[in-house]
């Protein structure tokens, strides 16, 4: 049997003190039920769910949760570290909140309610899957800087925090890498221009002091000052904006972590 979490729209958080309006239901809606349509980093369901679902502020707040899903991570991804494992579901569910974000932002011109307490998550084998129940959210001239402090201080705050012990500048490195990633694949699929428009707000939003100093930009690419460690892995390599040129040795050399 299906059931609701959380309170009906109208009664939803307050808007920010920003100039930002309310998006009406079947607005954000549609905007997400279109970004889904891009691809899986882009997807979140919405409507009635069932109990497999859960708040993602669970994962913040409880310690057995989100170490048995790294734990699951590491297995899935061939990792023999923790950190392996906590930083590739860091990098994921980061890419997962700019993705949709970002997209809905650029493209719809609206900014979903993605608070910690409305998002639910669905977790099997490592791999997770969103889901909003009443989506709502908000149009206005501010929808950039809300966005950003949706993404790092609603959420990869307190999941950098509950993935302790992790470098921090790792997980920087990791949240705008992801931004980056969640930019490219929208403009891949819907930008007429180059730079797409999502590139374009991802660069801006790099230069938030939360993010500083974690990517460098040479004309249209970037490189990153921290490494993933998706290296680390059993079949992996190297990112394509990595600090590293070549997969560090075993020997003598320091993780930019």
């Amino acid at each position: 049997m299906s059931r609701r979490f959380g309170p009906p729209p109208e009664l939803i958080r307050e808007v920010p003190p920003t100039t930002a309006r309310r998006a009406s239901p079947p607005d954000t809606a549609d905007a997400l039920a279109g970004l889904s349509t891009i691809n899986d980093y882009f997807a979140v369901g919405t409507g009635p769910f069932d109990s497999d679902w859960r708040s993602v502020q669970q994962l913040y707040t409880d310690p057995a949760l989100i170490d048995g899903i790294v734990e699951r991570v590491q297995a899935r991804i061939g990792a023999a570290e923790p950190r392996v494992g906590a930083s590739i579901l860091f990098l994921g569910f980061a890419a997962r909140l700019w993705s949709i974000g970002l997209g809905a932002v650029v493209g719809h011109g609206l900014l979903p309610d993605l608070a910690a307490e409305r998002l639910l998550y669905r977790e099997t084998g490592g791999q997770i899957t969103l889901h909003i129940a009443d989506p709502v959210g908000w149009q206005g001239d501010d929808l950039e800087s809300m966005l950003a402090d949706t993404i790092l201080d609603g959420h990869l705050t307190p999941l950098g925090a509950a993935l302790q012990p992790i470098s921090q500048e790792l997980l920087r490195g990791n949240a705008a890498s992801a931004l980056l990633g969640a930019a490219r694949e929208y403009d891949r699929h819907r930008a007429t221009t180059s730079p797409g428009p999502g590139e374009q707000m991802a660069r801006r939003l790099c230069e938030d002091e939360r993010l500083s100093g974690t990517v460098s930009f040479n004309g249209c690419s970037h490189r990153r000052s921290s490494c993933c460690l998706y290296y680390r892995t059993s079949n992996g390599g190297l990112c394509g904006d990595c600090v590293f040129t070549h997969t560090p040795g075993t020997l003598g050399r320091k993780d930019a972590s």
